[in-house]
């Protein structure tokens, strides 16, 4: 049977590969160590701040692989979806690179196509093949109804695509600049932001800016010479990037516009080691680790508002697979208001055998801070949002033996407050996981296979 999204195979795990790979690579705030799957046999090694899955990868899908995609047979409202490379060893097969939420259908970027589904049924909407061999980058989130993703081959990946994501319609196409991977097998992504109507394109030390509405671009802009661009990130109205020129004396923070491209404010940073990132750009909140601490810097429009350290915090990379490098890398974090929240490293639980982490609360004005909560469980957490109440977050729960919990933590003093509870069944499916929460409904979409076994998770939950 053939591929019906028209896919390509991604790169193979060849010997020669292996070599290339082990080494430490530049990367979004953070190093990155291949890791070594043989066969069946997963040996799972955490290096710095985040994991790089290394796979033994077949050539080809199962025909069984190839039919998932349409929903299960719904549980009174609540349905699911069959994510595919499930239970197999290819984690990038049915990899997410963005998950989209309208009034009626939840969609999923992924690396096979552009997937939506009705929100009421599950069943399937509509779906978008790519172009090209397959999707490799799409925008965080949607404005006014449209987004867009990257798509190539398995060398590349050097297109961009606007779609509307009431009908599925692509509006237009273009190409966009690239580079190579920096191993043989692997496959160097576009980081793509959006903001105000913007497509922001990070590739090879240069910001691009491109319009939603038609693909036309705005503006360009390379960094000053003999600088890199180390990291970038975009927020209402302002994309900031994480300038690197090879001092601390001239390293720096650039707030940047994103309709003209002009620099907005330039700031000085210091040091920037190879674990840094911007974690926000409104508030602007700029992660580094020096000297085995993590550092938080805040800027505000007249410059350096704090900076403060943590002790050991879960920073690694939510949606990191192999062989893919430039991703917009999605970690356990929120930012509202002045209110930074962070977990604590996972830590394994001996009673159970399970992991849990807990809650932390900052104030950016300060850098104090202001709680630690493990919500009412001990389980892992996964940050919904945060508004001014305090955080939403999913305790994602153990599988098969502690059902998953919304729970509100308070913006003051951390307290928890269980707002509603979930079936056991989909305990797990959130850990590593996009989670968005509407009226009381939990919907689930984990960014790969390594982590979940569903697509998409719609869950109708009992009020405590």
């Amino acid at each position: 049977m053939g591929n019906p999204y028209g896919q390509g195979a991604w790169p193979a795990a060849t010997p020669q590969a292996l070599g290339d790979a082990i080494a430490p690579r530049k990367a979004r705030g953070t190093t990155k160590i291949v890791l070594i799957v043989a066969l069946s046999l997963v040996v799972l090694l955490a290096a710095g701040l985040t994991t790089w899955w290394f796979v033994a990868r077949p050539s080809i899908l199962s025909p069984t692989n190839l039919q998932a995609g349409e929903p299960e047979t719904p549980t009174a409202s609540n349905w699911s979806v069959p994510l595919l490379g499930a239970g197999g060893t290819d984690f990038s097969t049915g990899m997410a690179f963005a998950s989209w939420l309208t009034d009626t259908t939840v969609i999923r970027a992924q690396k096979e196509g552009v997937l939506a589904y009705e929100l009421k049924s599950g069943e399937q909407a509509w779906r978008t093949p790519p172009p090209g061999e397959h999707v490799c980058g799409a925008t965080p989130d949607l404005f006014e109804g449209k987004g867009a993703f990257a798509y190539g081959t398995e060398k590349v990946c050097d297109h961009l695509a606007g779609i509307d994501a009431a009908t599925g319609k692509i509006t237009w196409r273009i190409e966009i600049p690239t580079r190579k991977a920096s191993t043989q097998a692997g496959l160097m992504v576009p980081g793509l932001m959006s903001t105000n109507g913007m497509i922001i394109v990070e590739t090879d030390d240069t910001l691009t800016a491109y319009r939603l509405s038609d693909g036309g671009r705005q503006w360009a802009k390379p960094m000053p010479n003999k600088c890199h661009l180390d990291d970038a990130n975009a927020g209402p109205g302002r994309v900031v990037a994480l300038v690197n020129c090879g001092s601390p004396k001239k390293n720096s923070v650039q707030v940047i516009h994103p309709r003209t491209g002009d620099v907005a404010g330039n700031f000085p940073i210091g040091e920037l080691p190879l674990q840094r990132a911007v974690l926000s750009a409104k508030p602007i909140v700029i992660q580094r680790e020096i000297n085995g601490k993590n550092v938080f810097t805040h800027f505000a429009a007249a410059g350096k508002v704090s900076e403060f350290t943590t002790g050991r915090v879960d920073l690694l990379t939510q949606n990191g697979v192999v062989f893919v490098e430039g991703v917009l890398e999605q970690r356990r974090y929120a930012v509202h208001g002045d209110r930074l929240y962070l977990t604590t490293s996972s830590e394994k639980m001996a009673r159970t055998g399970g992991t849990k982490n807990t809650a932390l609360a900052f104030d950016l004005k300060t850098g104090r801070r202001l709680w630690e909560s493990s919500a009412t469980q001990d389980v892992m957490l996964t940050y919904i949002r945060a508004d001014d109440q305090g955080l939403l977050t999913l305790e994602a729960g153990e599988r098969h033996t502690v059902a998953p919990r919304l729970v509100r933590l308070d913006a003051a003093t951390g307290k928890a407050h269980e707002v509603a509870k979930l079936p056991l069944e989909y305990a797990g499916e959130g850990r590593r996981a996009k989670v968005f929460e509407r009226a009381g409904t939990v919907i689930t979409l984990p960014w790969s296979a390594a982590y979940g076994h569903k697509a998409v998770s719609y869950i109708t939950t009992t009020a405590s």
